[in-house]
């Protein structure tokens, strides 16, 4: 059996007069709707977004030709925080 809904605060409603029984287990299937596929970013998420971008690149820069370990790099971004503070 197929049924249809609409997700609404993480819980599935489902289509006017379809009852299944409490514990029943379902499966969803998300579909995807054209509103998904073609959502406009505005010009201040595209902004972040290449803020974003060029302050990664930096860090790239400044990892170039050192061998660091994860730890070292929560080490300097502790540091670089505090140093903000």
């Amino acid at each position: 059996m197929t049924y249809k809904g609409v997700v609404k605060g993480n819980m599935v409603i489902l289509e006017e007069g379809v009852h299944l029984p409490n514990g029943a287990t379902v499966v969803v299937i998300l579909e995807h709707s054209q509103q998904e596929e073609g959502e406009a970013v505005t010009e201040e998420e595209l902004s972040k977004r290449q803020t974003l971008v060029t302050r990664m690149k930096e860090f790239g820069q400044k990892l170039t030709g050192r061998n660091v370990t994860l730890g070292d790099l929560i080490l300097e971004a502790k540091e670089e925080l505090e140093n903000r503070a």
